[in-house]
């Protein structure tokens, strides 16, 4: 009898302070459950509850980021000989080629991207044929597009050995 009184205020100490904290809590923008054959994930995006901290506030929880979402083609957009692009040695080890051979594209530019998608050097294209210097760049495949006036006339994977 006495255990079980024992047992029983340790539960209603527990179930208490179990109430009492708020461990994990935070204000979300959005959020819900995804559901498939493998099985169920909750998730929530953004946390707009912040928490100010000593002098100054500074903000210490809650923040978020802004960043800017790039949607890379995975294969190349269109043929090359549709556009007159040529792009050689594919795989490459220091230099890339690029030959505008019937179209002039010349006042385009070219932007790079890794694998997942950052940004890693953009510059304009100022003749017919260039070449690009892309030795200092570690072996991997990489995303290289071709722009003109901020369209896209291309878009080729490329690999450095």
């Amino acid at each position: 009898m006495k255990n079980k009184s024992i047992r029983s205020i340790f539960l209603g100490l527990f179930l208490i302070t179990s109430a009492l904290l708020k461990a994990q809590m935070a204000v979300l923008a959005s959020g819900g459950n995804a559901t498939g054959s493998n099985g169920s994930s909750s998730y929530s995006v953004g946390q707009v509850a912040y928490l100010y901290k000593g002098t100054g506030n500074q903000v210490m929880e809650g923040v978020q980021v802004a960043y800017e979402i790039t949607t890379l083609a995975t294969g190349e957009v269109s043929s090359s000989k549709e556009t007159g692009i040529l792009l050689y040695p594919n795989p490459f080890k220091d230099y890339v080629y690029l030959d505008f051979t019937t179209n002039d594209y010349k006042g385009s530019d070219y932007q790079l991207f890794d694998a997942q998608g950052k940004l890693i050097k953009k510059d304009k294209i100022t003749q017919t044929k260039s070449e690009f210097n892309f030795s200092s760049l570690p072996s991997a495949m990489y995303i290289i597009r071709i722009n003109q006036n901020g369209k896209n006339i291309t878009t080729f994977k490329i690999i450095k050995k």
